[in-house]
């Protein structure tokens, strides 16, 4: 049989299964497609004084209600808590603190762990607040020992500083730089606040922070929009080495229609990241089959997003649309490489490398076809072929590209 027809055979089998022992098998699919993506998720390490708006630079970096705030809750010590984004195949991992300067805390032995779990360095300083010594001990310990750790500095609650009756200045006038000190457009004390709290972050060892002055706020605060400057935040971020926050950014920045694909994206991307996981597995032929349950558990997962039940006659229309031919010559080439896995130590390695960026892309592919698919669907109509396959040339292209990103940043993840 074809490595194509295993593939899709696997994720019929995984999608339809009707006895308990199937469902017992997605559900560890599943869980098993969470770790993997976990472990190869970017973690930014989010730091700062209780009150300074943490919590709000999660909500609104990952598009979600501020209620929502704690769907993908993981804790992991009694004062640190992991954000997944999204839940079920984690992209980015955002790790929250126990704010600092609280009476009695001692964060010692936090940092440390913290340290130990985090790529990048998310510092929130309330712009009000000139007393950050606490937040600057801690920032200073911890990029004396991961000096080349890139450190972005959002700096919160522009809007307390604004004189009475005044808004936003539009268009978004901040760069992060000197200029933001010498704009007369907006007001002294904003100004000498901001140049205030970078001063004190002068000297730091390695490459020097990014700031971004930023307001997240509720609708009742009445300062529109509720989420200035994270556009700004978003980009420095992605130019921090953390290429998930693009997903992150179109997922913000996307026009279409289907916003349900929108928000899907991340989703996508963290089932790439386990199905990356699955190929670079150093056994044999086992990589096919952990492609096959994480595109399967992806497949059932977007399914529920867009309220539409597969079945098997729909799943025959979805990969016809796809084609065979789409697919077929890759998941040959996959194959070929799992065999390749036969050979000690070198053909182990360099299948498994290889493996993984394809495993990564074609998920995303699969993803993106899906969602065309599935969208025309929850309309009670039928996709049209070639939108389908547009959609999942599009995903394989945009996969592989990221792929490359991701294998070009090892030290990100040291």
């Amino acid at each position: 049989m074809q490595p194509f027809d295993r593939l899709w055979k696997a994720v019929n089998d995984a999608l339809f299964g009707n006895t308990g022992a199937a469902d017992a098998a997605a559900a560890a699919g599943a869980a098993n497609a969470r770790a993997r993506a976990q472990q190869s998720a970017l973690v930014v390490w989010l730091l700062g004084k209780t009150g300074a708006g943490k919590t709000a630079v999660v909500s609104t970096l990952t598009g979600d209600p501020r209620a929502e705030v704690g769907q993908g809750f993981e804790p992991c010590t009694k004062t640190a808590a992991f954000y997944d984004v999204p839940p079920e195949a984690p992209l980015l991992r955002f790790l929250d603190t126990r704010g600092l300067g609280e009476t009695g805390y001692d964060p010692a032995d936090d940092m440390v762990w913290c340290e130990q779990q985090s790529h990048l360095l998310l510092v929130v300083m309330q712009v009000a607040d000139p007393a950050q010594d606490v937040v600057l001990g801690a920032l200073r310990e911890a990029r004396r020992r991961h000096r080349n750790w890139s450190v972005v500095v959002a700096q919160t609650g522009l809007h307390r500083l604004y004189p009475k009756g005044t808004s936003h200045p539009a268009p978004y006038p901040y760069t992060g730089g000197p200029d933001d000190g010498m704009q007369a457009s907006l007001p002294h004390a904003l100004r000498q606040a901001l140049m205030h709290q970078r001063q004190r972050l002068e000297g730091l060892p390695g490459p020097p922070p990014r700031f971004v002055p930023v307001d997240f706020t509720l609708p009742e605060d009445g300062f529109p929009p509720q989420d200035f400057g994270l556009e700004m935040l978003l980009r420095v971020l992605e130019d921090a080495g953390c290429s998930a926050f693009e997903a992150l950014q179109r997922t913000r920045a996307d026009a279409e229609s289907d916003l349900v694909r929108a928000k899907a994206r991340p989703l996508i991307y963290g089932y790439g990241a386990a199905a990356a996981g699955a190929g670079a597995v150093p056994v044999p032929i086992v990589g096919i089959g952990g492609l096959a349950s994480v595109a399967a558990i992806m497949l059932r997962t977007l399914a529920g997003r867009y309220q539409v039940a597969w079945t098997p006659h729909t799943f025959a229309q979805f990969s016809g649309a796809v084609g065979g031919g789409a697919l077929s010559w890759w998941a040959l080439r996959y194959g070929l490489r799992e065999v390749l896995k036969f050979v000690p130590f070198v053909g182990t390695v360099a299948a498994g490398a290889l493996n993984a960026a394809a495993g990564f892309a074609v998920t995303v592919a699969i993803g993106e076809a899906a969602c065309v698919w599935l969208a025309y669907r929850h309309r009670g109509l039928t996709a049209p072929t070639a939108e389908v396959r547009s959609a999942f040339a599009n995903g394989l292209a945009t996969g592989l590209r990221q792929a490359k990103s991701r294998a070009t940043q090892p030290e990100q993840r040291t």
